[in-house]
C-alpha cells in the first residue's frame, strides 16, 4: 500500500466518523426538548414496536439522545477512540461496528423490559462503547494522556476506565445494560468480522490465567525482539500513532507514513 492509499483510507475513515457525529448531533437538535414528537415516536425502540416487527428502530433509536451532556461525552469518546481505529478498520467496517454494537446494546436490554411494552429504548452509548472496545483491541499498548492525569495510560486500560465511568454515569441503572451490551458488541464484531486486527483479548482481563496459556492461540500483533535492520521498534511506532491521534494524518512525514504502511502489511500477513 503506497502513501496515497493509506491517506485515502484514513481520510475516508475520518469522514465516516465525522458523518456519524454530525448525524447524531443533527437529530439531537431536531428533537431537542421533544419539539418533534412524531419524529421521536418514529425513531425510538420499544418492546411493543419490536413485536410489530418495526426492526428499523433497532438502528434509528441510536439517533435519539435527550441530554446534551450525555451526548457531549458520548461524541467526545467516539471522536477520541474512533480516530484510533478508523485508519485500521476503514470507513465501512467502522460504520458496521458502530451499528452492530448499538444493536447488541439494545437487544441486551430488551428482555428486561419486555413485559413493559411502552418502555422507550434509545441513545448512542452502546454504539460508542463498541468503538471504544474495538480501539482497545486494535491498539492496546498505545499510550495517551487522559484529561488531568499527568502520566500516559495504555488504550486498553483507558477503555476499561471509560467503560466503568459510563456505568457510574448511568448510575448502574437497568438502562446501563445498553452500555454493557455495546461493549460486548464491539468485542464480538472484532472477533467475528475483523479478527486479523485483534491484538488484545478482553478475556485476558477477566481470566488472567488465560493470558499466559493461550497467547499463541490467537493472532496477536507482536514485533520480533530482534527486528531486521532498518525496522522501527515499538517505541517509534507508539510515538507515530500518538502523533496521528493528536494531529491527524496530514501531520505525518513521508517516513512516518511509510512506517505505518509497513506495520499494516505485517499485521495483514500475521
Amino acid at each position: 500500500m503506497d502513501n496515497n492509499d493509506f491517506e485515502t483510507r484514513s481520510k475516508s475513515g475520518n469522514i465516516a466518523l465525522f458523518g456519524i457525529i454530525c448525524l447524531t448531533v443533527l437529530f439531537f437538535i431536531l428533537i431537542r426538548g421533544g419539539a418533534n414528537a412524531p419524529l421521536v415516536n418514529f425513531l425510538v425502540l420499544t418492546p411493543e414496536t419490536l413485536r410489530d416487527f418495526q426492526l428499523w428502530r433497532l438502528v434509528t433509536s441510536l439517533l435519539v439522545n435527550s441530554d446534551p451532556w450525555n451526548l457531549f461525552f458520548a461524541m467526545f469518546t467516539l471522536y477520541i477512540f474512533g480516530n484510533l481505529s478508523t485508519p485500521v478498520l476503514g470507513p465501512h467496517k467502522t460504520i458496521c461496528l458502530y451499528l452492530f454494537s448499538g444493536i447488541v446494546g439494545n437487544l441486551l436490554l430488551l428482555p428486561f423490559v419486555w413485559n413493559y411494552p411502552a418502555t422507550p429504548i434509545f441513545g448512542c452509548y452502546g454504539a460508542v462503547m463498541g468503538v471504544l472496545m474495538a480501539s482497545a483491541m486494535v491498539l492496546p499498548n498505545m499510550q495517551m494522556y487522559l484529561l488531568f492525569i499527568p502520566f500516559p495510560i495504555k488504550i486498553k486500560t483507558m477503555a476499561i476506565v471509560f467503560f466503568v465511568f459510563y456505568l457510574l454515569f448511568a448510575q448502574l441503572s437497568l438502562f446501563s445494560l445498553t452500555i454493557v451490551g455495546g461493549f460486548l458488541g464491539g468485542y464480538l464484531f472484532m472477533k467475528l468480522f475483523a479478527r486479523k486486527y485483534v491484538s488484545w483479548e478482553l478475556l485476558d482481563v477477566l481470566l488472567p490465567k488465560r493470558a499466559g496459556g493461550n497467547a499463541s492461540a490467537r493472532p496477536v500483533y507482536t514485533f520480533n525482539p530482534k527486528p531486521p535492520a532498518g525496522a522501527p521498534d515499538s517505541n517509534e511506532i507508539d510515538r507515530i500513532l500518538a502523533k496521528l491521534s493528536r494531529t491527524g494524518i496530514n501531520s505525518l512525514t513521508p517516513e512516518e507514513v511509510k512506517v505505518l504502511e509497513e506495520l499494516r502489511e505485517r499485521m495483514r500477513k500475521q
